[in-house]
Formats: structure tokens, C-alpha cells, sequence
């Protein structure tokens, strides 16, 4: 079986290398979106996708130009940018890369509230200290925070907000209501009493449609949005937010020109970019491609 690799050259160490040429018959790195080789080759095969390489899309057009195509490896936690259920119908196998920057992703929800809370976005938009009451910021401890998503990210940040709100003010909306140390809340309920929301849970049509109407949101809630799929929400919220009708949004995106009106904190897509999140990213990856070899792990159908 061969695999193709889209990926920087640099991104696999020599070790992991050497692992791979040692499950794969071919062994190809591109550093770019040439799908050629993938036409040409009539063996079974893989292929490991970094979205930045590929841009974030990967067609069933393009699938099915593809002979012989065993598995999908993605280098993401997030799948949907590959149709896995049309996937699923030609038997390839799609996985992913969970959990690696679980703590990483945490901090930076962390650091977004803390930047809310400060009113950090005004004054970074004033270029100076201001007196004025509307730059008075606010301790966040004892203040209500829930979490929208209670999966991995959302157990690590409720630990790290333990420190900072107190335990007894951390609540959590989820499919899986059964976690004894922490309290379960509707959405709804959530919304009357929220000071610090943070919404982690997975882009599907379910939890996007949470946030389809607004206008229950409190003028004192602050939203911090570190999901994939919310930028529509977002946009929305910060309009908001230049309106008086929310506290604040935190979010990330890939356009840092844009300006806002008040306490509206963009950041670029980087909750995930550290040294040590990078490092586990590589290393599960790399075996989840081993694995297609016997017995794959991390499959997402």
C-alpha cells in the first residue's frame, strides 16, 4: 500500500519517517495541492491531507478521480470539510486527530475571557490608557460561566476556570448530562443568569442552531467562541456588541483588518499553535496512518 502526504517536508520528523517507509511500499511528501500522482497510481493507497496545504477541501469530484483510495487521514479534529458519509458509501475510511491541543485550546478560552473582561479590545482600539466608565473592567470570579459543549476542550477549561469564577458558578450545556462535578443547564435557562459563555461544541445543523435567535442574549453576557463553523454567529454577535445589546465576543478568524466597535477581541486561528500541540498533533497522526496498515484507529464514521 503506498501513502501520499500533503504536508510541509519539515513537519515529520526523521523518526516518523522512517516509521512510515516502514508500513508503506511508497512513501510521497507534496508540499502543494498536485493531485497527479494520486491520478496515476492504480495501487491501494493513502492519503494524509494538511488542510492548509489543500485548502480546507476536498471534493468528492476529486475523490472520485482517485483509484484505488483505501483511507483519508486528516490532520484536523474537525472533519467536515470531507464529505465522510459520501466517503463511507465507496468504503474509505476518513479519521482524524483528536485531542491534541485540548490544553492549548483551553488556555486561549481562558485568555479571551480574561481580555473581555479587562476590555482589552478598547483599549488596544484607544492606543492608551482611558478613565472613561466605559473602560472600567471587571473581575470574572463569582461570575456565572457555562460552557456550550462538554467534550474534552470543555472539561479542561472547566478545571482552569475553577481557579478563576469558582467552581459552584461553572455550569455546562451537552448532549451527555451525567458529569456529577459539574451542573447540567438548559441553553435557555443558561441565558437568563450567563456572564461568560464559552462555546466549544462541534459545528453540526443541532448546535448551530442554538444561536439561530439572539435576542435572549443579556447585555451583560460575554461570548467567547472557539469552535469551528461559528463565524457566521460571531459576526452576528459583534454586531451586537457595537449596539449595546452584548457584553462582549472573543473570536478567532482569518481576517485581522476588519475593525469592530467595542469589546470585540479577534484573533488569528492559533488556539491550537503551540510547541507542545504541535509536537502530539504529528505524533497521532502519524500513527493513525500506521494503523490503516492493521488496524485502524481514529476513524470518524
Amino acid at each position: 500500500m503506498n501513502i501520499y502526504i500533503y504536508c510541509q517536508e519539515n513537519d515529520l520528523n526523521e523518526a516518523q519517517k522512517a516509521t512510515l517507509a516502514s508500513k508503506f511500499e511508497k512513501v510521497e511528501i507534496l508540499n502543494k495541492a498536485d493531485f497527479g500522482p494520486l491520478f496515476a497510481d492504480e495501487e491501494p493507497k493513502v492519503i494524509a491531507l494538511d488542510p492548509d496545504i489543500v485548502g480546507w477541501e476536498f471534493s468528492n469530484e476529486l475523490i472520485d478521480k482517485i483509484p484505488n483510495l483505501k483511507a483519508i487521514c486528516l490532520e484536523t479534529t474537525g472533519y467536515e470539510w470531507v464529505d465522510c458519509g459520501y466517503c463511507a458509501q465507496k468504503g474509505i475510511i476518513i479519521t482524524n486527530v483528536p485531542h491534541y491541543a485540548t490544553n492549548s485550546v483551553a488556555e486561549k478560552c481562558v485568555m479571551m475571557a480574561l481580555a473581555l473582561a479587562k476590555k482589552l479590545p478598547l483599549f488596544e482600539k484607544e492606543g492608551k490608557m482611558n478613565w472613561d466608565a466605559e473602560f472600567v473592567g471587571e473581575d470574572m470570579f463569582d461570575k456565572p460561566a457555562d460552557i456550550i459543549g462538554f467534550g474534552a476542550i470543555g472539561h479542561a477549561l472547566a478545571k482552569k476556570l475553577e481557579g478563576i469564577v469558582g467552581k459552584k458558578e461553572i455550569c455546562y450545556y451537552s448532549h451527555n448530562q451525567n458529569d456529577p462535578d459539574y451542573h447540567y443547564m438548559d441553553f435557555d435557562d443558561m441565558l437568563e443568569k450567563c456572564e461568560y459563555m464559552f462555546i466549544t461544541i462541534s459545528k453540526n445543523p443541532e448546535s448551530l442552531a442554538l444561536f439561530d435567535d439572539l435576542s435572549k442574549f443579556k447585555p451583560q453576557t460575554k461570548v467567547i467562541i472557539v469552535a469551528n463553523g461559528f463565524e457566521g454567529v460571531a459576526e452576528r454577535m459583534a454586531e451586537m456588541v457595537e449596539q449595546g445589546e452584548l457584553g462582549g465576543v472573543a473570536f478567532e478568524s482569518d481576517d485581522l483588518s476588519r475593525q469592530y466597535n467595542g469589546n470585540v477581541f479577534v484573533t488569528p486561528h492559533n488556539a491550537y499553535y503551540t510547541k507542545e500541540s504541535l509536537e502530539k498533533m504529528f505524533d497521532i497522526w502519524v500513527q493513525t496512518m500506521v494503523s490503516i496498515t492493521e488496524n485502524p484507529i481514529n476513524t470518524v464514521q
